[in-house]
């Protein structure tokens, strides 16, 4: 993807995103008697997402792997409320697909968080 401003990454998502399910897991306690985590609940939001491939000169097979995607996401979710940043336990649903963010990069317009790019692998 060639150098975009926040602004146009901002216009990318809005006019040629599709909704999309941003899945954050909520992992329960600890119990070292047994190993095990409880539970795990997830909290889903609903956020317009543009997805992009890397470049070829982006690939290095070692941090982006053949086959990796960005996933442009703004700031806030669909109903207007601050989307919390991705990270790597979360999934995105969408696309038909199903991927998990590897990475994450937030891009500011001044002091204002405007979008997330996330790297993505299925």
């Amino acid at each position: 993807m060639a150098v975009l401003t926040s602004m146009a990454m901002n216009t990318l998502i809005t006019q040629f995103g599709q909704e999309v399910t941003l899945r954050k897991p909520l992992y329960g306690s600890y119990d070292p008697t047994t190993g095990t985590v409880d539970s795990t609940t997830n909290t889903d939001y609903t956020v317009k997402c543009y997805m992009a491939d890397f470049n070829l000169s982006e690939v290095n097979n070692d941090s982006i792997l053949m086959g990796d995607r960005k996933a442009l996401l703004p700031s806030q979710d669909t109903s207007g409320a601050t989307l919390p940043e991705p990270d790597a336990e979360d999934t995105i649903l969408g696309f038909g697909d199903t991927v998990k963010v590897v990475s994450t990069q937030k891009i500011y317009h001044a002091d204002t968080l405007v979008c997330y790019i996330c790297q993505v692998r299925e």
